[in-house]
């Protein structure tokens, strides 16, 4: 608050200074109010302003907790509030403020009592909109809203000259009260800064400023005007005015200011010119006295999966497709202190605010999942000064509605206590007394997550016992029931959870979870490097899963595209990439909607890594609805060229033919109708007998006899011409592709060049990548150094 006074009050002082020195003494009057109301408002809300900087930070793998556990506590907690603060120097500011709150109140709400006893007691009479008040006490003439006071033996008597009578009916006609009362209540609140005064002092001159310029307009003798303002004058002009209270007065303020002003033009340059330097005035204000706050963003997000959802007689699978609805409910608290956080913001995948945590903590969310087979889905928690965490949940193939309740624990940047979570399945309620009263539990696994945390320090053991308890521990942790439990080892190996310590380290885990029944284990683990007693190094798979927003899970992490590549290296980096291309195998899970074209890059990626099978898993993907303008264009051009020939006459190749009805296949009912139609080629001719030798013929003659038929039995299917019968030469080596030849030429150290400019290696291969039309023309050489130049028009070869 303190801050906030010190800002607002070095914009009041910054904007009142370029007023008095810029602003006050021109005629500028109406943009001049305005300007002191704008900046009265402005210093107030510029301290106000936040510019928010996003600041990228190293991501933490956050806690996942699958200890469930439904037993109901025996008692609520008492509170989970923040304590109350104790009696602090603060309370007696306020009650000094409070005080002096109090006394500018009263006094102006006596200004306005007395101002309506004026009212209701005296003789008055209204002319259009104004209302003349006669008073008995000699008071200047003043107005308050449409209500002029004059005093009744000089009115009745006329001698208040016209020039009055206009000076006041212009207050009243420009509502010049609104600013007063406005000004007025701006004191009562902020009455202990001095500033408040000036500017207040500053809006009632300037009144006078405007009604002054009123009646000039109206009657340009100014020394008469200004005679008649000194007429009202006097010794105890002071007193006067003062009993006038919040009414705007005739002798109001300087004179000697009003004189000088009356006789001030300013010209419109001037006025453009002093408009303009309220842009930089303005601009340095923001800077200077707005606040700045840095938010962590964590790219990836942290997050948290559960591969699984706990089997429960409350879930059940029911034959076809049901529409499935899932309620989420729960806590979020600081992780460290295990206090709500308050306006913590739940959103989903595409950014969209799903809710926001009440006083308490408390957040509640429903949504549809509309796709069938395993339900897997997001959502981000986010609150200012902590590190935001990504739900990432796997569940089975679950029907119907499923409610289950979701603890979350955000870390603050500063701390350095992890992220947390805890899952409970299966409540029917989820309002904030169900989740209350399975808080308990929770935070005793929270509180419980420290002593693990503790217990990881100077070792990489995956089994360890706690408090009685025995547990199985990666970035995650799992309870067992017994150090006995078997444990499945990269689907390979059964033992014992307590023989997990001789055989893996925790670092080389990427994953657990536990097994349901009908398993030979309890749990499984996955690691990246398994340790086996002979040393011998395993392949391990590579999966990777895909959203229907694009997002890739590869080895329990948010993975950009980008960085997919360099996530690969990191793993099986015992292999080459031609042992990867024999034995390695790939899995890309996908969504029904998973856009295409990332797949496609996925599996890109995953080819050149060295992948000997890439399997892409989920449901079907749907093929092209119709031919691209580009395979239009092929396809017309070749229909073309084959209706065009003689059909008695043609020579017809087999690639051409299958290009045309893979395209035609594809094309829509109205592509088909508008395109060449699919021209009427003769079919194939059957394939010839073999010949027989001549009897008693020499082997000149069955040779001669042999090409005969050959030339006869010609088919208009081969490229060459003829359809020999004799068995086909073997088929040459597959020539590279082009992006393996510019491999090639890199290892090699060939000079790359693009359109006439040199390139990088590195880049040539980009440029193959995105555009597998270049044309490579290796031919060249200088020094001994091979050139190979990339151009997007055709290259001429020179003979």
């Amino acid at each position: 608050m303190l801050v906030f006074l010190l800002k607002s009050t070095a914009c009041l002082t910054i904007f009142l200074a370029f007023y008095k020195l810029a602003l006050e003494r021109e005629s500028i009057h109406n943009f001049k109010r305005f300007f002191l109301l704008g900046a009265l408002i402005a210093s107030f809300l510029i301290p106000n302003i936040v510019f928010t900087e996003y600041v990228e930070i190293v991501p933490n793998t956050a806690h996942t907790d699958f200890t469930i556990n439904n037993d109901s506590p025996a008692a609520y907690p008492d509170s989970i509030s923040p304590p109350e603060p104790g009696l602090e120097w603060e309370v007696m500011l306020w009650s000094i403020y409070a005080l002096g709150v109090i006394v500018f109140g009263f006094r102006f709400i006596r200004h306005l009592a007395q101002i309506w006893k004026r009212i209701r007691l005296n003789p008055k009479f209204k002319e259009n909109f104004i209302v003349k008040v006669l008073l008995k006490q000699s008071l200047p003439p003043h107005t308050f809203f449409n209500y002029i006071f004059l005093n009744q033996k000089q009115f009745e008597e006329k001698n208040i000259p016209q020039e009055v009578l206009l000076h006041e009916e212009t207050h009243a006609k420009q509502r010049h009260s609104l600013d007063v009362l406005f000004i007025e209540l701006a004191q009562v609140l902020l009455w202990f800064n001095p500033i408040i005064y000036l500017f207040k002092s500053s809006i009632k001159l300037n009144h006078e400023f405007l009604a002054d310029r009123a009646v000039i307009s109206n009657n340009n003798n100014h020394s008469h005007y200004q005679n008649t303002i000194l007429s009202y004058l006097s010794h105890d002009s002071f007193n006067k005015h003062q009993s006038t209270g919040i009414a705007n007065a005739i002798n109001y303020s300087s004179i000697k200011k009003r004189f000088t002003v009356m006789k001030t033009n300013t010209s419109k340059k001037s006025f453009a010119f002093r408009s303009l330097l309220l842009l930089p005035l303005t601009c340095l204000l923001l800077f200077g006295f707005s606040e700045t706050k840095t938010i962590p963003r964590v790219t990836p997000a942290e997050f948290t999966e559960t591969p699984y959802y706990p089997e429960n007689e409350g879930f059940g699978y029911i034959d076809g497709i049901s529409s499935r609805a899932i309620q989420l409910a729960g806590l979020v608290l600081d992780s460290e202190t295990l206090l709500p956080i308050e306006n913590a913001i739940i959103r989903d995948s595409e950014g969209n605010t799903l809710a926001k945590t009440d006083n308490k903590g408390y957040y509640n969310i429903e949504f549809q999942v509309s796709n069938s087979g395993e339900i897997f889905f997001d959502f981000n928690v986010v609150k200012d000064g902590y590190i935001s965490q990504t739900q990432i949940q796997h569940w089975g193939n679950l029907q119907g509605k499923i409610s289950s309740a979701i603890y979350i624990g955000l870390r603050q940047v500063e701390s350095s206590i992890r992220q947390q979570s805890s899952l409970v399945p299966n409540l029917k309620n989820l309002d904030y007394e169900t989740i209350l009263t399975n808080y308990p539990e929770v935070k005793k696994d929270f509180v419980f997550a420290k002593k693990i945390e503790a217990s990881k320090k100077d070792n990489q053991n995956v089994f360890l016992q706690i408090d009685k308890g025995f547990y199985l521990l990666s970035d995650s942790w799992i309870r067992i029931n017994s150090k006995d439990d078997l444990v499945l080892v990269d689907d390979e190996t059964i033992v014992p959870a307590y023989k997990l310590n001789t055989i893996i380290k925790r670092n080389q885990i990427i994953g657990m979870t536990p097994l349901g029944p009908g398993n030979k284990a309890n749990y499984a683990i996955y690691t990246s490097k398994q340790a086996q007693n002979d040393g011998q190094k395993t392949i391990n798979p590579v999966e990777i899963h895909i959203n229907k927003n694009g997002k890739l899970l590869f080895q329990n992490k948010l993975v950009p595209l980008e960085h997919l590549k360099n996530e690969l290296v990191k793993i099986n980096d015992h292999l080459s990439f031609d042992e990867r291309k024999k034995t390695l195998r790939a899995i890309i899970n996908v969504e029904a909607t998973t856009p295409k074209d990332v797949i496609q890059k996925v599996d890109g990626i995953f080819e050149e890594y060295g992948s000997a099978t890439i399997n892409i898993v989920g449901p079907k993907i749907q093929q092209q609805g119709s031919a691209t303008r580009e395979e239009m264009k092929e396809y017309n051009t070749l229909a073309k060229k084959y209706n065009e020939m003689d059909r008695n006459n043609m020579v017809i190749k087999s690639n051409e033919v299958t290009r045309l009805k893979v395209i035609y296949d594809k094309m829509s009912k109205k592509q088909r109708t508008d395109a060449e139609p699919f021209p009427d080629l003769p079919p194939p001719p059957p394939a010839p007998n073999a010949p027989k030798p001549p009897e008693n013929g020499s082997d000149t003659e069955y040779a001669s006899n042999k090409i005969e038929n050959i030339i006869d039995t010609q088919d208009p299917y081969d490229d060459l011409g003829g359809n020999s019968p004799i068995s086909s030469p073997t088929a040459p080596p597959i020539p590279p592709t082009p992006l393996e030849h510019i491999k090639e030429m890199a290892d090699k150290g060939a000079t790359f060049m693009l359109n006439g400019k040199e390139i990088s290696a590195k880049k040539a291969i980009e440029i193959i990548q995105n555009n597998d039309k270049i044309n490579i023309d290796s031919r060249g050489s200088t020094d001994n150094k091979t050139i190979v130049k990339l151009s997007v028009n055709p290259i001429e070869i020179d003979n």
